[in-house]
């Protein structure tokens, strides 16, 4: 796999759009975002790993972003399936240092758990956890028509309120 790419690939329950830069012998940093902003928001810190000569993978969970929003449950095992195929997929054998924010924490923590033979290192900033998936406001959304309508009436606004402004 050349250092240099970024796209779209196919894994099991959709499309995952990624981007992975560096040198290619350089240790693995892999990037997992939170539940509202989706990779760009490693923008600011992709400079400063490539500075200090890292490889690293950033991409889109399910539902957010590039990526696509697969009908499915949207939990640990999702995730999980999702990076370990995302790795497997790019070639990506070596060890990371897997980097979560927010509900990205969650996500590399479980990963870590289920897959400590795939992780050199777990940095987490800020992590979020799947508890906050079962609070009464989300359980609302996944109601059918109830969910669908309060995210058409309500959503956009506070997806947009969340993003950070230019």
């Amino acid at each position: 796999m050349s250092p240099e790419a970024q796209g779209l690939i196919q894994l099991s329950a959709g499309r995952t759009a990624y981007e992975l830069t560096g040198p290619e012998n350089a240790p693995l940093a892999v990037l997992v975002h939170g539940i509202s902003v989706p990779s760009y928001i490693w923008d600011p810190t992709l400079p400063a790993l490539l500075a200090a000569c890292q490889l690293v993978l950033r991409y889109d969970l399910y539902g957010r972003g590039g990526s696509d929003r697969p009908k499915v449950d949207y939990n640990a095992d999702l995730f999980d399936r999702q990076l370990f195929e995302l790795l497997d997929g790019l070639g990506i054998q070596k060890p990371a240092s897997l980097v979560g924010l927010s509900m990205g924490g969650p996500i590399s923590a479980e990963f870590t758990r289920r897959r400590p033979e795939r992780v050199e290192r777990l940095v987490l900033v800020d992590p979020a956890g799947f508890v906050a998936w079962k609070t009464i406001p989300i359980q609302l959304l996944r109601l059918p028509l109830l969910g669908e309508w309060l995210m058409n009436r309500f959503g956009r606004k506070m997806i947009v309120a969340s993003q950070p402004g230019d």
